[in-house]
């Protein structure tokens, strides 16, 4: 087969990408209060005399109203000052927030938005309603196709009734030839990576990615002049050792087993992690020092890699609602990756996870930030759905609920730069909201009893976002 030039490439994936613009959005349609789709609501909204969370303190505020105009947050406010009867809150659209649990938006921290989509035949305008209606309203690209991605922004953008905030990444920077060909790019020496970032800062992208090709020399390159530009660096590293990348200034490491591939006492050997060891101690120590942050997706460990051939996995509920397409994909790729991953007998895979979760507690309790992440739409890893899931991990993996939910709130935020707009429920900050039935501070799994999300100022119902959603 003859060789695909880098930029027909580029240009090609770009072209199939602006599909969407024809996407799953064909006609505009209206938010629940009644605003045009990609119009910022004219009429306040009041959610009166709800369970509001603080993201800062961990802790519900009870009886506190939380007062909307113009697609951000106005006022947070005990009830008793701020309800339907204030002046401040006159001719506002009401919610009675009583029994209620107020979340800032939740952030999928590790998606993909062409990558995955591209091998399902699918675009990623198509899944942005999974999110939405599962209380996501904000997903992090960590690399895919940048053209495509661009389209895909600007499709969510005008689409906010059923669609999350897109941030873009840059390709995966890997070795010759890419890991991943449909979304990677070879950088071969440091005098490469300036141009490279200086038209990635030309996309604005928010992330840097560099990924398991990329060696210590045009790594630390690619953190410098990341940094140099404002954007944040994240890893998925094999070449390049987590401990030499987070000294030379690394930002977040992507996957648990970024972390646990250096602890095998077998290199030939997945299994082989040793939790007890002197290096995995000092690997943790280095990481909690020099305040990296990791994401520990065990989401697509549990999913795509380790537990692939089990029908309680590959029949999990969460599943029901996706494309055709995409389980199509996910069937043939369970195939393949039952002789890769799937090798191992369950109870060898089972020590394995363990090891996962059990190390992602001695992350925390280093004092490691952790940040909630899937890697949808991976193999048996639902856009959307999958988020819920990844945070009942964290949980069974030794994070209190509280900070589960700081981490897919605050601290996402925080590492797409975005604090000042997102990820609490303060007063200044762009109105992205999920209102839920139960305390999912007594049980995180309360964060699926969706009643509604607000996105951008709009109230919407989350199964009517979700009928936006393709089946086929």
């Amino acid at each position: 087969m003859a060789s695909i030039d880098r930029r027909d490439f580029v240009r090609g994936a770009a072209l199939t990408g602006a599909g969407l613009a024809l996407g799953c959005g064909g006609q505009d349609r209206a938010s629940a209060t009644g605003e045009a789709a990609g119009e910022v609501p004219d009429r306040a909204l009041l959610i009166d005399r709800a369970s509001v969370f603080d993201v800062r303190a961990g802790a519900m505020r009870p009886d506190t109203s939380v007062l909307v105009r113009a697609g951000r947050i106005e006022a947070v406010a005990p009830a008793a000052e701020l309800n339907a009867d204030s002046d401040a809150a006159a001719g506002a659209a009401r919610i009675d927030g009583a029994g209620l649990f107020v979340l800032p938006g939740l952030i999928d921290a590790h998606v993909h938005v062409t990558h995955i989509l591209y091998q399902s035949h699918m675009t990623g305008d198509e899944v942005l309603p999974f999110y939405l209606g599962h209380g996501v309203t904000s997903i992090r690209s960590t690399g895919d196709n940048v053209p495509a991605q661009r389209l895909i922004e600007r499709y969510a953008e005008d689409h906010p009734e059923i669609s999350p905030n897109v941030f873009r990444c840059s390709f995966l920077i890997d070795g010759n030839p890419p890991w991943h060909p449909d979304v990677g790019w070879y950088l071969a020496t440091p005098a490469d990576v300036d141009p490279f970032v200086a038209d990635m800062v030309a996309w604005g992208v928010k992330t840097l990615k560099i990924y398991v090709g990329t060696g210590r020399e045009v790594g630390r390159r690619v953190i410098e002049a990341g940094h140099e530009h404002g954007l944040v660096v994240s890893g998925h590293l094999l070449d390049y050792h987590t401990a030499d990348a987070v000294r030379d200034g690394l930002d977040c490491v992507e996957h648990i087993y970024t972390v646990s591939n250096f602890l095998l006492d077998d290199p030939d050997d997945r299994h082989s992690i040793n939790l007890d060891s002197d290096e995995a101690r000092r690997l943790i120590d280095v990481i909690a020092e020099h305040g990296a942050r990791v994401d520990p997706t065990l989401m697509v460990f549990w999913g795509t890699l380790l537990f692939m051939d089990l029908p309680e996995v590959y029949g999990h509920p969460d599943h029901d609602a996706m494309p055709a397409r995409l389980k199509a994909f996910w069937d043939k790729d369970r195939q393949r990756r039952s002789l890769d991953w799937g090798a191992a007998p369950v109870s060898v895979r089972e020590g394995t996870w363990e090891k996962y979760l059990r190390l992602t507690g001695m992350l925390r309790e280093a004092g490691v930030q952790l940040l909630v992440g899937t890697d949808a739409p991976e193999p048996q890893v639902a856009p959307g759905a999958s988020l819920h899931h990844e945070m009942e991990f964290l949980v069974e993996a030794g994070m209190p609920p509280r900070e589960v939910l700081s981490a897919a709130t605050l601290e996402n935020a925080r590492i797409l730069k975005e604090e000042e707009n997102r990820g609490a429920v303060e007063a200044g900050l762009e109105a992205d909201l999920v209102l839920v039935d139960a305390d999912p501070l007594e049980d995180i799994r309360n964060t699926r009893r969706i009643r509604t999300v607000v996105r951008a100022g709009r109230a919407l119902d989350p199964a009517e976002i979700l009928a936006a959603a393709p089946t086929e």
